[in-house]
Order: structure tokens, then sequence, then C-alpha cells
């Protein structure tokens, strides 16, 4: 059983721009959010709830080779919509600042480290979400 990567990503943007939002709320009482929440949080959600959706379908935990295939290909999707979403934040400010000041090899870098990061979310929580699915089923 596959993840519907389509649906991933939808949820995966949905709290993006959730988080997004609450960030700008946030900021209008002068409190801040942490900066890797943003890149931890959606991911985390979109997993567990295609987990949940698998475990619904298969009725059975994913063999682990099969959960780590699954979890780097909504990691590949997670990259391809931070690359469309690119533009939007190009001449933003902070990213201005980051590509004036930070040497691109560095930048490169820490992409790779983040990505990696979401990878292990997203595996990590895609196994959550089936367990938690496979509870709910037994109830």
């Amino acid at each position: 059983m596959h993840v519907n990567l389509i649906r991933y990503g939808l949820l995966w943007m949905a709290a993006s721009v959730a988080m997004l939002l609450l960030g700008l709320l946030l900021a209008q009482f002068g409190v801040e959010m942490p900066a890797g929440l943003a890149t931890v949080l959606p991911p985390m959600f979109a997993s567990v709830l295609e987990g949940m959706r698998i475990a619904q379908a298969t009725r059975a935990p994913l063999s682990g080779k099969a959960a780590w295939v699954n979890a780097a290909a909504m990691t590949g999707v997670v990259a391809v919509l931070t690359v469309v979403q690119l533009p939007l934040y190009w001449n933003n400010p902070v990213v201005v600042e980051a590509r004036q000041t930070v040497p691109v090899l560095f930048l490169a870098g820490v992409c790779v480290l983040l990505l990696a990061v979401i990878l292990m979310v997203n595996r990590l929580f895609l196994g959550h979400g089936i367990k938690l699915g496979l509870k709910r089923l037994q109830e």
C-alpha cells in the first residue's frame, strides 16, 4: 500500500498555511513561534493522517522497507512543493539577506539537513499514524 502523495501534499500545504497564519497572528501579540516548528509540524500532521488512512485500507502495519519508501516519496513531495513555493519567498527581506550573506553551499547543506529531518519525521509519524488507525479499528 502506498501513500496518496497528492493528498499528503495537500495536507502538508494546508498545515504550512495554517502555521504561517498562526505565526502572523502570534506576531500581533509579540509572540514568536520556534523556527523549527514550521519545518516539523506540517509533515508530522500529514504523515499521521496518511498513516491512519493506510491502516483503514490495509488493516495491517507496513513493512519497514515499505514505510521507508513511502516516507522518502513523501519527503520528495515536500521538496517539490518547497521549490514551487520558492518564488513566493524569494524577495522576502530575510531570504534576500540570507542569499547575500550566507554562502550558497552552506544554504544547500542546510536544505539537505532539513530534508533529512523531514524524512525522519515522515517515517516516524507514518508508523505512528498506522498504529493509531489500527487501534481505532480495534475499538
